[in-house]
């Protein structure tokens, strides 16, 4: 029954939808506002109407126009100039209670055919100017297979909102207006009521929303209900027979059961004869607690084990663990993957400076979290994976195929990735692919190799995999330092010219190919270094309108022509801000006092000493270089002892105790107390850490 509502209900909606297409339709206006000579408005108006009752199956449709009293229909019917000799107007008389849409019941008069009959108003300006009205046969209305009777014998019936019937099929010889009556009263749902013949019956009521309409459906009680006694005394026997042998096999599983429980209970609970026996009950609570530590125990290894993978790819990354350790692990937490070949790629985005400054950094968290959903979707289920955060600016993978896959699909699938990436986030990203490694003694090796083959971007631009195959023979050298070295030097003397041809010469250089990409990188990274603390040395003004360019610059994620941008920008910044600060009689002062500090470096010297070298107090030098420089004089000056330590430790075989006296430190122990403050490590460790570094490079 709630079928052939919703159903109608459909039907109905579809009349509606095609009502208000035609009221919209310029060529209905255009008839509302036509004279009756305006032949050719008239024409297209029914030409209009045909069309639409042809390609929805309706009867026919007409247009009535309430102030000229003339009709445009579909054919056979075409125009009518005067109402009265239309021979289907008996709707006329209700043209005041048409103001919404109206579905009714009603015969044809033309035809003497039965129609269910769609009225819509159609307003010009705010008023009524005309009726739409759309008619379907009542026998095609009810055509669809859902009304079609079965072989349980029913009666169904359809009336309208006023109680009318609309459809009637009768099976059970019942009084149409006694179910009327029930369905008036309003007994929707379920309800018994006497027929004529005194037979019982069940009447089922459900009314549209939408129309109006009430569908009615009777079934005789006896029916409905004969075969349900023969059904109750069945499932009543068959409860019977199962609630005895339910009992009888409790009794005979309790006998063998309970003896291996009695003797778990004595082995897990100690028993003496002064010591009352324990109940069962002990038993099961005792089982219960181990059986929740164990069932706790595995959820745990469960969700620690991809941690534990993510920390291997870290221990692969960084190169802290020795072969055997990392064979160990890789068996103990990798049980599942093969040994066969497995892939390191490091995922990147690209130009991270420029794409990071449009979000927060909640939102830069949440941009690399959704391209690792991106990447996951791509690769599952066909690899394996293991995924960590690689950076601010991307991500390291772990990846081995499921199944015998050429590097050629494996990279097609990184494509993919590259691809929807930019579909989904906007974000343009670069891949770097390891070549397969059979044993994981290599993984550092494929790390490398991933790391090389990404730094490709910098001569092939973004958004594209690369792979150790694809790189090209660079020249084997040192990439020239002298030009940074004379562009550091240009900017600190003043030389604006020297500055820009050096830096020219230098991007030249590195356009011509010649050079291998990390070896690029590398120098470039110098000089960023080089100028930041340039920046650093001028004072607390140049830093900060250095800013832009020196928090986050992850120049490494640019191609050689956002590099070239960046430098300029950089430089010319950094200029500027030197050329402004230089005119300020501060500046001279701090200049002064830096050089002082340069130039004593390895003497005892303290705050007073510099104050006094530049004939100032103690309050006023502490004061004026805090406020240039955004620093204290001591924590300067302890910078700048690092700073000379640093390149001690790692260019000469001095001693730690002789180093120390070199940066002015008065004892060792003072020494080795402040670099580790700055670098987090001893002077001796930091030494043994270059020399790894140099060794792995």
């Amino acid at each position: 029954m709630k079928i052939d509502k919703d159903v109608t209900d459909e039907m109905i909606k579809a009349m509606d939808k095609t009502a208000i297409q035609v009221i919209l339709d310029p060529s209905t206006t255009d008839f509302l506002q036509s004279t009756k000579e305006e032949y050719n408005k008239i024409t297209n108006t029914i030409n209009f109407l045909n069309a639409v009752s042809y390609s929805q199956n309706i009867e026919s449709i007409y247009i009535y126009d309430m102030d000229k009293q003339s009709v445009a229909a579909s054919n056979p019917i075409g125009y009518v100039s005067n109402i009265e000799l239309f021979t289907d107007q008996e709707w006329i008389a209700d043209l005041n209670q048409i103001n919404g849409m109206v579905v009714k019941a009603r015969m044809d008069k033309r035809t003497n055919e039965a129609l269910i009959s769609l009225f819509r108003p159609i307003l010009l300006s705010a008023r009524k100017k005309g009726i739409l009205v759309i008619n379907v046969p009542l026998k095609d209305f009810f055509s669809n297979p859902v009304y079609l009777d079965n072989e349980v014998p029913r009666s169904r019936y359809v009336f309208d909102a006023e109680g009318s019937p609309i459809l009637v099929k009768e099976q059970l010889g019942l009084s149409t207006e006694e179910v009327a009556a029930v369905v008036q009263q309003g007994n929707l749902g379920s309800a018994s009521a006497q027929t004529a013949n005194w037979k019982e019956h069940i009447v089922y009521a459900l009314k549209s929303d939408y129309t109006g309409w009430s569908f009615v459906i009777v079934l005789p009680e006896q029916i409905l209900f004969k075969r349900m006694y023969w059904i109750r005394d069945v499932v009543l026997l068959l409860s019977v027979l199962i609630a005895l042998f339910s009992v009888i096999m409790i009794c005979m599983i309790n006998f063998q059961m309970l003896q291996p429980i009695r003797r778990m209970r004595k082995l897990l609970i100690p028993f003496e004869k002064s010591y009352q026996e324990p109940e069962l009950l002990d038993l099961q609570n005792l089982m219960t607690k181990i059986l929740n530590d164990h069932s706790h125990m595995f959820k745990q290894i469960k969700t620690t084990i991809p941690e534990i993978r993510k920390r291997f790819l870290e221990d692969v990354l960084v190169e802290q663990t020795d072969h055997v350790e990392l064979y160990q692990k890789w068996k103990d937490h990798f049980s599942e993957w093969q040994n066969g070949p497995a892939y390191i790629s490091v995922i990147s985005i690209d130009n991270y400076m420029a794409w990071s400054a449009n979000y927060n950094k909640s939102d830069l968290h949440l941009m690399l979290f959704a391209l690792g959903n991106i990447v996951e979707e791509c690769l599952n289920p066909d690899f394996r994976m293991v995924m960590i955060q690689h950076g601010r600016e991307g991500l390291c993978l772990l990846v081995q195929p499921l199944r015998d896959w050429d590097q050629e699909q494996f990279l097609e699938s990184l494509d993919r990735i590259i691809a929807e990436v930019n579909i989904y986030i906007k974000m343009f990203i670069s891949i770097g692919l390891s070549d397969p490694v059979q044993h994981t003694h290599h993984l550092p090796q494929a790390y490398r190799q991933a790391l090389g083959a990404l730094a490709q971007r910098l001569y092939q631009g973004y958004g594209h995999t690369h792979t150790v195959n694809k790189q090209e023979n660079h020249a084997v050298g040192e990439f020239d330092n002298t030009l940074i070295q004379g562009i550091v030097q240009a900017v600190h003397s003043g030389e604006e010219r020297h500055v820009w041809s050096a830096t020219n010469a230098l991007f030249d250089a590195a356009e011509t190919g010649e050079f291998p990409p990390l070896t690029v990188i590398a120098a470039l990274e110098n000089l960023q270094i080089a100028l930041e603390q340039t920046a650093e040395k001028f004072g607390k003004s140049v830093a900060g309108a250095m800013r832009a360019y020196t928090k986050n610059p992850k120049i490494n994620s640019m191609d050689l022509a956002d590099l070239r941008k960046h430098f300029n920008a950089s430089l010319a910044c950094l200029l500027l801000a030197i050329r402004e600060q230089s005119t300020s009689k501060n500046s001279q002062v701090i200049h002064q006092m830096i050089a002082y500090m340069q130039q004593h470096l390895q003497d005892n010297i303290g705050v007073k000493d510099i104050a006094d070298a530049v004939q100032l107090s103690l309050y006023q030098a502490n004061q004026l270089f805090k406020q240039e420089t955004d620093h204290t004089v001591y924590e300067y000056i302890s910078k700048l002892r690092i700073e000379s330590s640093e390149r001690l430790l790692a260019d000469t075989d001095y001693k730690v105790f002789e180093i120390a006296e070199m940066v002015g430190y008065q004892n060792e122990n003072s020494f080795i107390r402040a670099f580790r403050n700055v670098k987090g490590m001893t002077p001796g460790k930091y030494r043994e850490w270059l020399k790894r570094g140099n060794q792995r490079g």
